[in-house]
């Protein structure tokens, strides 16, 4: 989601809405509550097969409505083969090597350990988000898997995989379609994770654990872990460039698969042409593996070609969309909306839930080391007007949690906060100035927070006036995406740093580290040893709603501290051509491997 209307007059009109309500406000008194841990442990010794079923256990208390067939996916349509899917990206690859980078929607050449389930109706889980649940989850390349232990896993891997054969590449005519097997898993995981290789992994921040990965037949592998984690499981399951499968063949003959010509995959699509600045063109690979699920006599892929068109300029990609040249634009802004919808009222609309920035401040350095302080700074922010002016009236007025409000189950929805909590956080500056006054600062105080240039400077001014109107002068450092990185990364930072630190859909077991003590993105230096124990009886379950109780708890631990201060849930939109057909929302980006597999062209929608 991006901002949508210039901030300038709406600085204008805040700061007089923080004028007269500061004189308006009453003064509360508020009672701050700390959650503390219970003990919580569960091993998990499964075999689980992969086989997607139609009996699924919901993550939600939402009931699959079915048609007259009693399939939900009889309302996408009768899948049809052709035609081409015209995709609009705004800049180049970082790289075509997953060792070297991750390249997300470009990677649909390739296929992942895990992938979606797509018999499981979007009313259950709806693959917006950046994560699937455990008891959804399927396999793309594996069949079925083994949990030993937390820390020792065994994955069997399907039959009759192949390489894709493109008989244009010499890099393809070097692995020859040959069949995927456990070495080549063995292989990207030693190679990515530094295993065996002279020079180190580029993914060990996610499995730096990993001690192993070894072949124990020609379709079964093994990974061992020098640490227990539940968090272990999802990570190879996750459907990101990581866990994509090379041939090592062409790695040993090129150095690496960072040249597109070289890059040969498993996934439905080869990569037939790349132009930097201008497109990347896909065909489909007849030897592709898969069947669709909800049809299984289909072999997939439908659709025939994909065009990335990279267009960087929004007003360009708004004039494609409307002209009928790009087949899905996502994240259109509310304002970007109301004027193709106007133009173009044959669209069709999808909208999600995502984070959104805020202002995350160091907890470890005074003055934000008084929980005083930072409820105060909480309270000095109106969520409800910012909401209604700022966002167009497009997300919601209330404070958003750590995790996604489409995450039912993983969080306590607002409605039922603590009134006291509630009342913590509502606009009250009047309050908020009596709180500083209690922590030692009458006068309030002067700060400063980092702000990267494409991370919404201007909804950080609006923070900056409502703060000073409680006296706190918040100095705003504007700084280049690569610049303000680095500084983050090494917490050259004193007070705030912007950060979409809430609102998130990405795997609980991964999102509860964000205040881990030891954790590297932990930007507010959290170090509670109430919160560590959740983190360690999260690392110790796989049981759905054991898991469920924990973030539960690390939530309202969060909220009921202040760790952060509070902003809204980010509401993108999404814009289909009618001719585009079986995607009902889920993230391109994220789910750009198999799911790709599924759309189609209706060119009698056209």
């Amino acid at each position: 989601m991006k901002k949508g209307i210039v901030w300038i007059l709406l600085t204008f009109l805040m700061v007089t809405s923080i004028i007269l309500t500061s004189c308006s406000a009453s003064t509360k008194t508020v009672t701050t509550t700390t959650t503390t841990a219970s003990t919580t442990t569960s091993t998990a010794v499964t075999t689980t097969a992969i086989v997607p079923t139609s009996t699924t256990t919901p993550v939600s208390s939402v009931t699959a409505t079915t048609t007259s067939t009693g399939n939900w996916w009889d309302s996408l349509g009768t899948p049809q083969y052709g035609g081409t899917f015209n995709y609009r990206v705004t800049a180049n690859p970082a790289g075509w090597d997953a060792y070297i980078r991750r390249a997300n929607p470009w990677d649909c050449f390739q296929s992942s350990m895990g992938g979606m389930n797509m018999l499981v109706s979007p009313l259950v889980w709806d693959y917006t988000g950046k994560w699937a649940p455990d008891n959804i989850k399927t396999g793309d390349l594996v069949a079925s898997y083994t949990i030993v232990s937390l820390s020792d896993y065994i994955f069997k891997l399907k039959q009759g995989v192949d390489f894709a054969l493109d008989p244009s590449s010499p890099a393809s005519q070097l692995v020859n379609g040959r069949e995927l097997t456990s070495a080549d898993v063995v292989y990207t995981y030693d190679r990515i994770c530094g295993l065996g290789f002279t020079v180190s992994g580029q993914e060990n921040s996610t499995f730096y654990t990993l001690q192993s990965v070894t072949p124990v037949d020609k379709y079964t592998v093994e990974f061992k872990f020098s640490a227990p984690s539940s968090a272990i499981f999802d990570a190879i399951m996750d459907p990101v460039t990581t866990n994509a499968i090379v041939p090592q063949e062409v790695v040993a003959k090129y150095g690496d698969m960072n040249n597109w010509h070289n890059v040969v995959g498993t996934g439905p699509f080869m990569l037939e042409d790349y132009v930097a600045d201008s497109s990347g063109n896909y065909t489909k690979s007849n030897n592709y593996y898969g069947y669709d699920q909800r049809h299984p006599l289909n072999h997939l892929p439908y659709i025939n070609k994909i065009n990335m068109l990279i267009i960087p300029v929004d007003q360009t990609a708004m004039a494609a969309v409307r002209t009928g040249k790009i087949d899905v634009e996502e994240n259109v802004t509310w304002d970007q909306q109301l004027s193709l919808t106007a133009s173009d009222p044959s669209l069709l609309w999808t909208t999600r839930t995502t984070t959104w920035y805020t202002a995350q401040e160091r907890i470890d350095k005074a003055p934000f080391t008084d929980i005083r302080v930072r409820q105060a700074l909480t309270e000095a922010i109106d969520l409800p007007t910012i909401a209604k002016t700022y966002f167009n009236g497009g997300v919601p007025s209330t404070p958003a949690d750590v995790m996604s409000t489409s995450m039912t189950g993983w969080y306590t929805p607002y409605a039922q906060w603590p009134q006291s909590l509630k009342d913590a956080y509502t606009y009250n500056p009047t309050n908020a100035k009596a709180l500083l006054a209690a922590a030692g600062y009458p006068n309030g105080f002067n700060t400063e927070i980092l702000v990267a240039s494409n991370e919404d400077p201007g909804l950080m001014q609006i923070y900056a006036n409502y703060f000073a109107a409680i006296g706190v002068n918040m100095k705003i450092i504007l700084m280049d995406q690569v610049s303000f990185t680095n500084a983050e990364n090494a917490f050259q930072y004193n007070a705030f740093v912007v950060n979409n630190a809430f609102g998130n859909m990405t795997a609980p077991t991964r999102q509860i580290l964000g205040y881990y003590s030891t954790q590297f993105n932990n930007w507010s230096r959290i170090n509670s040893p109430a919160y560590d124990a959740l983190v360690a009886q999260m690392n110790a379950t796989t049981d759905i709603p054991t898991q469920q109780s924990i973030m539960i708890q690390a939530d309202m631990m969060e909220l009921t501290n202040f760790w952060i201060v509070q902003g809204v849930q980010g509401i993108e939109h999404d814009a289909h051509q009618p001719w585009f057909c079986g995607w009902h929302g889920e993230m391109f980006g994220y789910w750009a491997k198999e799911s790709w597999a599924y759309y189609w062209i209706d060119p009698s929608r056209k």
